[in-house]
């Protein structure tokens, strides 16, 4: 079965220029989003994905006199409903859906971080955190959704 053209769209990607530094965990993420886009694209992936504009929060930043700046971009993210703490992958199924927070090797939650996972946890949705795309790839494998 070909693949819809809808799908295609949606998972394109041009790639970051070369002046963007990213550093360990979001090479892990990038590194998952692109198996998750491939995957996606072969029918190997039996879920919807999305990873919420979470990095809005760090264009929040003191001004002078430690005023707390807030873009506006931010704010209205934040009025429409973005979560502090949000895991960055987001998963739906027909019948089911979870969340993957990925973490560098020494990194910990946030205190907003933690209160997603217990928001998920007290709803009944699975919340997992992994330090490796692999690990991310073997939480979709064990629940069914990669193959």
């Amino acid at each position: 079965m070909p693949t819809p053209a809808f799908l295609v769209r949606l998972m394109q990607y041009r790639g970051l220029s070369r002046s963007v530094r990213i550093g360990p965990e979001d090479s892990e993420c990038l590194a998952f989003a692109t198996e998750l886009r491939a995957a996606a694209l072969e029918g190997r992936l039996r879920a919807v994905f999305t990873h919420p504009a979470n990095e809005l929060a760090g264009m929040v930043r003191k001004g002078p006199g430690g005023k707390v700046i807030v873009p506006a971009q931010v704010a209205l993210a934040r009025a429409l409903g973005l979560i502090t703490g949000t895991a960055d992958y987001l998963f739906m199924m027909c019948d089911s859906s979870l969340a993957i927070e990925f973490k560098s090797k020494n990194g910990s939650m946030t205190e907003g971080q933690k209160d997603f996972r217990d928001w998920c946890e007290a709803m009944g949705v699975p919340h997992h955190v992994v330090r490796s795309a692999e690990g991310g790839l073997q939480i979709l494998r064990d629940a069914g959704v990669l193959s």
